[in-house]
């Protein structure tokens, strides 16, 4: 299956950019889940050595294994929310590494001249500019989640251990039959587009900055906003530009997972209450945004070749 994912036969310039891109940022894309799952999964050992496990919300592992054995209706939940939480670690490193990547795509392709090779190559500046931007939101979190599943697996493995460990209690019973499926998949997958699909227009601005800074973009994309929010302090007495920005994240505490009575989190109504964010207007504004700017990434590659 590998390789027929990394061979091309025939004439495939899409596949053969999609491949390029993978090659040429594997460290963000593939190298960095990996080596978080391995660093994920050794500290669940140690912890787990340690007799408590993870503490989660203020709470060790053994209470919240308790606390699923009192509450047999919200079991599942508890224990599907015990495997999720090690491998949001991974997607929040994985959202970093989407930043870094969108702010290197455009621009190591002219640092290193490597754009005059692809302009000569029968693909449009439109098409090259797409594929950076499917990589970076597409396939990115796509092998975030395998690797994602990996620690969940693990993590599975690893709570039925300690309660074999350290409960009477049948770990079959408790653990492995209180899988909720179904929810751990929703949560994997919704949350992680829903969330991109609302930051597009932060990646989108970082794509643009990555086309045509000359040097340091990251600096530049960082400062640039920072100078923008400042003078519109200092001199209009406001902090909407701020707040524009701080719109991209605030759909996480208003659709986010609802917790009932503090007692858990319904987690198919918790992933699906983020596709509700998907009707806010601000949403859709910011896809706007993003495409306008991703239209100015395709006119300035067009125009620019090097560095």
């Amino acid at each position: 299956m590998l390789n027929s994912l990394t061979k091309i036969n025939g004439y495939n310039p899409i596949k053969a950019l999609f491949l390029k891109e993978f090659w040429e940022h594997r460290r963000a894309i593939l190298v960095t889940p990996m080596v978080v799952t391995g660093l994920v999964m050794f500290f669940s050992i140690v912890a787990m050595i340690n007799g408590t496990g993870m503490t989660i919300d203020g709470a060790s592992m053994a209470e919240h294994l308790a606390e699923a054995e009192d509450f047999p209706l919200e079991s599942s939940d508890i224990i599907t929310m015990l495997i999720i939480v090690p491998s949001m670690i991974l997607f929040l490193v994985v959202s970093f590494s989407m930043i870094f990547t969108a702010l290197s795509v455009l621009y190591d392709e002219r640092k290193d001249k490597s754009i005059l090779f692809w302009k000569s190559m029968p693909v449009s500046d439109a098409q090259e500019v797409l594929i950076k931007l499917a990589t970076i939101t597409i396939v990115t979190p796509l092998i975030a989640i395998a690797f994602a599943l990996i620690v969940q697996i693990f993590s599975t493995l690893m709570l039925g251990i300690f309660v074999a460990i350290n409960s009477d209690i049948s770990a079959w019973n408790l653990v492995f039959t209180n899988i909720n499926v179904g929810g751990l998949l929703m949560a994997d997958i919704i949350p992680l587009f829903v969330n991109i699909l609302w930051a597009m227009p932060i990646i989108a601005w970082f794509m643009l900055v990555s086309s045509f800074s000359r040097r340091s973009p990251f600096l530049l994309a960082f400062i640039a906003p920072a100078l923008v929010a400042v003078f519109e302090v200092v001199f209009f007495r406001s902090t909407l530009f701020l707040q524009l920005i701080g719109s991209r994240f605030t759909h996480v505490d208003k659709y986010g997972y609802r917790f009932e009575d503090g007692d858990g989190v319904n987690l198919v109504e918790g992933s699906l209450g983020y596709l509700e964010s998907l009707a806010e207007p601000s949403f859709w504004a910011g896809i706007v945004v993003a495409a306008a700017m991703i239209y100015g990434c395709i006119q300035i590659r067009k125009r620019n070749s090097l560095s």
